[in-house]
């Protein structure tokens, strides 16, 4: 966009913008929301693509970061109100500021990367804003802020092309990426494992892995420098391939795509809003608003640091002995990828750490722990945690003080979702003991995918899971107000179409009886783990003979619907005793159990690594990155 001729550019900032103490009376609300994000990320077949890609998105929205960021972007007479997970809002003095800055943020926007797609939207407010054609000016920012979301849905559904970029045609070499004309060569990569012939690729797909690997650098530090390993152990890091995520290099290898989303984040945040905000001061909410984002980005990084810590304090070695995570289940120990002197890669990989959003790669035998171990992270009593600059006693504290606060009278403010502030949530430890937190519950997804499938098809898998469990849950809750208080996991070991496996679902669900269990409760995913793959569940001491007869007899029957009941008792005749199922098993938990047995192992994360240790202030990367939000 071009900005009118009388108006004079403002000058930028080199060192991020200034946080004045609220919005101007009259101004221009600006919001751009960033559209295929998720298509961008997982477009390419390496770790190291999606998290450059990730991380691109990330510094495209980032306002303070000078040097990756875009605060040379913004001018001193503007306030930032959001700048995270793929969206930027802010407030700008009049409707030329605000063109002039989207067609210098449209600009950087396609030189960094063109495949995004932005979606604006003007918000005019305040007695001496001049309107958009077409469009009413509202009376205050609060005002604008909840009409916002309607104007860029509008947008939306105008969308143009004009953004692409244009290869020439002269280009005959493809992207082994994305198949688009190729514009270099990646010289860190061989095409196809031959030596001296590296892979052609287009210049974002560059761009992203050099991102990627300054990313993965700061990252990898920040998160395993001083954390507790073995006396023997080599220097760990974090993979940048999927088939270094822990197998030996050609073995038949699984991988798990797990994403975690926190849940009810809309009312958590309109609800601290209307609290937090001073009725006399327009905007303080929005601005209290982003200070409580923060915190929950916060709480997403410190998951995905302690997940990174757990595995690699369960990790052993010894002399003349490759490292490996010593486990119980069908599984087997889980030997991590290492070529002597080099470092030992850990089978786990943030890919995707932004706002309420954590995505995470790893060995798909660790996937379940994992998530029983992030479940536990999240339900530590912040009390007994005590370190104020723990992420969770943090959030705790700020949702805390804002429910204790008195209640406001009249009606909301304008965009604050109904309901206020969710309360804190009481959870019972495995002792007994109930304690209350205002940390929120989580949605989870895990999808498992052989090694060298494309990641995007494993993400919208896990993702498309997550958001089914979340639905579960509040719809549970509409009925069950204890329903509120619990965590929500879904997970699937089929490849196929996001669309075919929510179907299956679905009947399995329906089926009398059900046929399968999913989605289940925080309180119900641990329940399940322990009664059926533990080390006296389904297959207790290996039984080779149980399995085979569980797969190929009792299955079937299961899935079919049929009467399970002479089968049991013909089993029973043949060994001499009562066929071992774990008891109170039911046919749909059976069925999810046995889809995981030869795929779940306990490395005992929480004896590793104590959940309830402070996790400590968010570090401090030297380089920029976090991820992209959704």
């Amino acid at each position: 966009m071009i900005h009118a001729p009388e108006h004079r550019p403002p000058e930028p900032r080199a060192n991020g913008p200034r946080t004045p103490a609220g919005p101007p009376g009259s101004g221009v609300l600006l919001g751009v929301d960033l559209r295929g994000i998720q298509a961008y990320v997982y477009s390419g077949r390496r770790i190291l693509d999606a998290v450059g890609r990730a991380a691109l998105v990330a510094e495209l929205t980032d306002t303070a970061d000078p040097v990756h960021g875009v605060a040379d972007l913004v001018p001193e007479d503007c306030l930032v109100l959001r700048d995270a997970g793929g969206a930027l809002t802010v407030v700008l003095p009049d409707l030329a500021a605000a063109r002039y800055f989207t067609a210098r943020y449209t600009r950087r926007l396609r030189e960094r990367a063109g495949e995004l797609t932005p979606v604006v939207a003007f918000v005019p407010y305040g007695p001496r804003a001049l309107p958009v054609p077409g469009e009413a000016v509202l009376p205050d920012v609060d005002t604008a802020l909840a009409e916002l979301p309607v104007r860029l849905r509008r947008a939306r559904r105008h969308m143009s092309a004009l953004h692409t970029p244009a290869h020439g045609y002269g280009i005959t070499a493809v992207c082994s990426v994305s198949g688009a004309p190729a514009e270099s060569v990646d010289s860190s990569r061989p095409l196809d494992d031959r030596a001296g012939v590296y892979e052609r690729v287009a210049a974002d797909v560059v761009r992203a892995r050099g991102i990627g690997r300054r990313w993965h650098r700061a990252h990898g530090d920040a998160w395993l420098t001083g954390a507790d390993t073995d006396a023997g152990t080599p220097e760990l890091a974090l993979p940048m391939e999927v088939d270094r995520l822990g197998r030996d290099r050609g073995d038949v290898s699984r991988v798990a795509v797990v994403h975690l989303d926190v849940n009810g984040l809309g009312a958590i945040l309109g609800g601290y809003r209307e609290r937090a905000g001073d009725p006399g001061v327009p905007g303080s909410g929005a601005l209290a608003q982003r200070a409580l984002s923060t915190r929950i980005a916060g709480l997403t990084e410190g998951l995905a640091r302690v997940l990174v810590r757990a595995v690699a304090a369960a990790v052993r070695t010894g002399p003349g002995r490759r490292p490996v995570i010593p486990v119980t289940g069908g599984g087997g120990p889980i030997t991590l990828d290492h070529e002597p002197p080099g470092p030992a890669r850990l089978p786990v990989r943030p890919i995707v750490v932004a706002g309420d959003d954590l995505t995470v790669l790893c060995d798909a035998r660790l996937a379940l722990s994992m998530v029983r171990y992030a479940l536990e992270w999240l339900d530590s009593d912040p009390e007994l945690v005590g370190d104020p600059e723990d992420p969770r006693v943090a959030l705790h504290r700020a949702l805390a003080a804002a429910q204790d606060a008195d209640r406001p009278t009249g009606p909301p403010a304008p965009g604050t979702q109904a309901g206020g502030l969710p309360d804190g949530r009481t959870v019972v430890a495995a002792d007994g003991r109930r304690h209350t937190t205002f940390v929120p519950t989580v949605g989870v997804g895990v999808a498992v995918q052989p090694v060298g499938a494309p990641l995007s098809l494993g993400y919208d898998l896990c993702e498309a899971l997550c958001r089914l469990a979340k639905d579960r849950r509040a719809a549970a809750a509409d009925s069950d107000p204890a329903a509120a208080g619990e965590h929500s996991v879904a997970w699937t070991t089929r490849f196929d179409g996001a669309d075919r496996i929510l179907d299956r679902m679905e009947r399995a669900r329906r089926a009398e009886p059900a046929r399968t269990a999913l989605p289940m409760t925080g309180t119900a995913f641990n329940r399940f783990l322990d009664r059926y793959l533990s080390s006296d569940g389904l297959v207790a001491d290996d039984d080779s003979r149980h399995r085979g007869w569980l797969v190929s007899a009792l299955v079937p029957l299961l899935e079919s619907g049929a009467d399970p009941g002479p089968e049991l008792a013909r089993r029973a005749r043949v060994t001499g005793r009562a066929a071992a199922l774990p008891e109170g098993w039911t046919p749909g938990e059976l069925l999810d159990a046995v889809g995981v047995m030869d795929l779940y192992t306990d490395p005992g994360l929480s004896g590793a690594l104590d959940p309830r240790r402070p996790a400590g202030p968010r570090p401090r990367p030297s380089a920029s990155g976090g991820g992209g939000g959704r």
